[in-house]
């Protein structure tokens, strides 16, 4: 597999992976309303664009299929997103980009927000040793709830 740093150029096809990805995985518990608004291509590019150039943003790609990227924060390093495509789901690409972020990250506590609804994701950070810290938000999502995971390191 190819895991490589994303540029800015890189940000036209992570959006497509994340629509892709959005609409797949939370059709189930996301609005309509809430769905067209948030895979809108030109606005998903922008938002990508801007987060890929935040300050402290590590951003990787990988196989042309999926994206991570994460931030320090107060509180340790924020997953901020973890996408692949749905014909990826089961090949190891998640796995080697999560593998591939944490290795980057070093000994640093990581910690991640996933939908309470997504038991597919939540399964998924759960194999790779995050723990529910029985925190939980409400997100601008439809107000739909989203739990906190963390990786002491």
């Amino acid at each position: 597999m190819e895991i490589y740093k994303a540029t800015f150029e890189d940000m036209a096809l992570a959006s497509n992976i994340m629509i892709t990805s959005f609409r797949t995985s939370f059709a189930d518990f996301v609005s309509k309303e809430t769905m067209d608004a948030c895979t809108n291509p030109e606005n998903c590019r922008a938002m990508l664009e801007h987060v890929c150039q935040e300050d402290g943003m590590q951003f990787l790609m990988g196989d042309n299929q999926g994206f991570i990227c994460w931030k320090d924060t107060e509180e340790g390093v924020e997953v901020v997103a973890l996408h692949t495509l749905p014909e990826s789901w089961g090949t190891g690409l998640g796995h080697a980009l999560l593998v591939e972020a944490m290795r980057q990250i070093c000994e640093k506590t990581v910690y991640l927000w996933a939908f309470k609804e997504n038991t597919r994701a939540r399964c998924f950070y759960e194999k790779h040793g995050f723990c529910w810290d029985g925190n939980e938000r409400i997100s601008e999502f439809d107000g739909a709830v989203e739990v906190r995971y963390v990786m002491n390191r």
